[in-house]
């Protein structure tokens, strides 16, 4: 039977952990820079995520900004008029937070071809030129992942082009010069880091800890309720008491 003493703790406790979350804090955004074919921002170029009700229209700088997404996965569509010039798949958002994704470096196969036709363009692709019929090797497209040779640093990877999500596995997925650079890292009940290729917890959500150091279950024990870590990592209740609010 507790005492009114402790009652009335436990009460200023329960206060002390409730956490008003307006809409904002449960929404995060996602943005970026495109740099289509090396020339910067494709005017008009439309950015969204399929199935929401909102698109990005970008002008020369290339700049966009999603917002109101609720937390989780996303894939986001590049495309100009009716054509799907590139997409990222696997952008993370986590609540109250802006997901950066950095430059996005690409350029549509079709975009670079010259000449008339449905495939001609107005926009002028950086060096070498390639037209439809050319034998340049670096025109050519080895690993099929709809980036030429002379504009994917790694032309035998199809996982490995500009404009590619960067993942935390010590590899330059986007061509960027630099690995693992703007990597989006979500782990359970918490935030994570990526450094030389390896995926450290950086933070863990109010109530939650990392107690065996696991990366891959993130923080996992829930200090509010776990009798063998009450509190705090470690800290075991008695067999004759259970954790509430984070005591014994």
């Amino acid at each position: 039977m507790r005492s009114l003493f402790q009652r009335f703790c436990i009460a200023v406790l329960l206060l002390s952990f409730a956490v008003v979350v307006t809409a904002d804090e449960t929404r995060g955004s996602i943005r970026g820079t495109v740099n289509y074919c090396g020339l910067g921002g494709l005017d008009g170029m439309q950015v969204y995520v399929p199935g929401k009700m909102f698109t990005v229209i970008t002008d020369e700088s290339g700049q966009f900004q999603l917002d109101g997404l609720g937390a989780g996965s996303y894939t986001l569509f590049y495309r100009k008029g009716d054509r799907l010039l590139n997409q990222n798949q696997g952008v993370q958002v986590l609540a109250g937070q802006t997901s950066e994704l950095g430059v996005i470096a690409f350029c549509d196969r079709k975009g670079m071809v010259s000449g008339g036709g449905s495939t001609s363009t107005a926009v002028t692709p950086a060096q070498p030129l390639c037209t439809a019929s050319s034998n340049d090797p670096q025109c050519k497209d080895a690993d099929g992942d709809g980036v030429v040779a002379a504009l994917d640093c790694d032309d035998g990877n199809a996982n490995i082009y500009p404009g590619a999500i960067e993942v935390c596995d010590g590899v330059d997925n986007n061509c960027s010069g630099t690995a693992d650079d703007n990597v989006s890292v979500l782990v359970k009940h918490g935030m994570g880091a990526c450094d030389a290729g390896k995926i450290s917890i950086t933070q863990c959500s109010k109530g939650y800890s990392d107690c065996d150091g696991q990366v891959a279950n993130g923080c996992e024990v829930d200090l509010i309720r776990d009798d063998e870590n009450c509190g705090s990592c470690g800290n075991m209740c008695a067999a004759s008491e259970s954790c509430g609010l984070g005591f014994c």
